[in-house]
């Protein structure tokens, strides 16, 4: 080999030049210094792929989370989506029936009740839960839980039987405004009649002069209103128009 300085003639390995005194640079350590930068640039582009990818990876998952709260309503205080399993089994489930029987009808069921008859049209008997319940027994069950409710008895149950209609049905049925205390004692009167006697009453009396008396019939179109009534607004109403 040859000194790159002096150009004289040296020995092959030789670190330094004989005749110049030149340090002779190896072109197996320039070699090894290139192929390091190229195994460290290489490492370096690994490096930054890696970065990049797991950044978009990242992004997504945030993006994910971001879109599911968004259409769960995790981010607009709506807790319905979170909730879902709970919200439809307690849609599914009525929030206030209770089983009914002959024995105990309980007085929170009398709303549904008078819903139930006054859907059916005036058609008797009438479907309730497992019962099919008469005329008289549905007059009955109304007129008695207005009694109780205002007597502040929410929370009783009836015995309804099986009563038998008025024997001689009367009451001329005009046209008034009778107010809460009149027809809960209407009430209280007509299904005390029942209790007595198994059959409902001819009529019942309003109690103001010259008030004609209410047939049986009008008794239960009635109980019918002031219980849907009552099942809207959890009171009894002031009065009631007939």
């Amino acid at each position: 080999m040859y000194c790159p300085k002096c150009g004289e003639e040296i020995k092959d390995g030789s670190k330094f030049c004989k005749h110049c005194g030149s340090q002779i640079k190896q072109k197996n350590a320039v070699n090894n210094a290139a192929s390091n930068n190229v195994n460290t640039s290489s490492n370096d582009d690994e490096k930054t792929k890696k970065i990049i990818i797991g950044v978009l990876i990242a992004a997504i998952v945030v993006l994910a989370i971001v879109f599911v709260g968004f259409g769960t309503g995790l981010f607009n205080g709506d807790s319905s989506g979170s909730t879902t399993a709970g919200s439809q089994s307690q849609q599914a489930a009525p929030s206030s029936s209770k089983a009914v029987s002959l024995s105990s009808f309980p007085v929170s069921e009398a709303p549904a009740l008078a819903q139930a008859i006054k859907n059916s049209g005036g058609n008797f008997p009438v479907q309730f839960q497992s019962l099919s319940l008469t005329k008289e027994q549905c007059t009955y069950i109304l007129s008695k839980s207005v009694a109780l409710i205002g007597q502040g008895n929410p929370d009783a149950t009836i015995s309804v039987g099986n009563p038998s209609g008025a024997p001689h049905p009367s009451g001329r049925d005009n046209s008034q405004t009778i107010a809460r205390e009149n027809y809960v004692d209407m009430s209280n009167r007509f299904s005390s009649w029942i209790d007595r006697n198994g059959a409902l009453p001819n009529y019942v009396g309003v109690y103001t002069g010259g008030v004609a008396d209410i047939s049986p019939s009008r008794m239960l179109d009635i109980c019918v209103s002031i219980m849907i009534d009552y099942g809207n607004t959890h009171n009894l109403p002031a009065s009631i128009n007939i």
